[in-house]
């Protein structure tokens, strides 16, 4: 936990002792979520200038719903690349501050079991089942119905969210790049998560177009467009869906 937590960020994996966690399906309850959505979409309309009644509730909760999804991923790819090993990840050993931007992100409760990866098929098979089908499926289906999210929008940010974590990984850790690849891209061909995006020859984009992977000639493209585009200021995602066929809206660095 403390080698993850070094690499900061969504990799950051707190000790809940003492602090506001509840657990990952008290978290997801109407209630609680209804709450920290009107934090993120407060938040969102500090970073860019808006009331917050104009952020729309559908961008604040892709928006929520990317950080819970990209703590998923970092935690469960660093431990598994990094350490051999994952965390049971589904809901019922997670634990969270119900708050946007709480004191403990993302928790282990007592007793959660850690599954051995000696290799980059064991650490996919383990991601895609406490993951994929797991923790991820209850997050979406509750931003799906708290947030009137589209399934598509949250499965493509689900998978950007992963190659995010594998790029991230690769660079705090460039030993472990190769095998982080490796895995990132074998749950992104999981049937549950495969409708997300795909990699692409980056040959076949336009410049600028595709999120960056391992290789300089290979690039990520969702299934999905984000929506962060309704965000003042915010064109689309290089990897966006729909930024082949609208190159000059794409926001560079995005």
């Amino acid at each position: 936990m403390d080698d993850l937590s070094a690499l900061g960020g969504f990799f950051t994996l707190t000790d809940a002792t003492g602090s506001d966690a509840v657990p990952w399906h008290d978290l997801l309850a109407d209630e609680p979520l209804a709450t920290r959505l009107d934090q993120v979409r407060r938040a969102l309309a500090e970073g860019t200038g808006q009331d917050p009644a104009d952020v729309e509730v559908r961008v604040a909760m892709s928006a929520l719903q990317v950080g819970l999804a990209s703590r998923l991923w970092s935690v469960g790819l660093g431990a598994a690349v990094l350490h051999g090993a994952v965390p049971d990840l589904r809901s019922r050993h997670l634990l969270g501050s119900p708050g946007h931007g709480g004191v403990a992100p993302l928790a282990l409760a007592e007793g959660t079991p850690w599954c051995p990866v000696p290799g980059p098929r064991e650490a996919a098979a383990e991601l895609v089942r406490s993951v994929v089908d797991g923790s991820l499926t209850d997050l979406d289906a509750a931003c799906s119905r708290v947030g009137r999210v589209p399934p598509r929008v949250l499965l493509s940010n689900a998978a950007s969210s992963l190659v995010g974590a594998a790029r991230v990984l690769g660079t705090a850790r460039p030993g472990a790049a190769a095998t982080a690849w490796a895995v990132a891209r074998l749950v992104l061909t999981a049937p549950g998560l495969a409708a997300g995006g795909a990699t692409r020859s980056r040959a076949d984009l336009p410049s600028g177009v595709g999120g960056p992977m391992e290789r300089a000639d290979e690039a990520f493209l969702r299934g999905g467009c984000c929506l962060f585009d309704r965000m003042p200021g915010h064109g689309l995602c290089p990897d966006c869906v729909r930024a082949p066929t609208h190159a000059h809206l794409v926001t560079p660095g995005h």
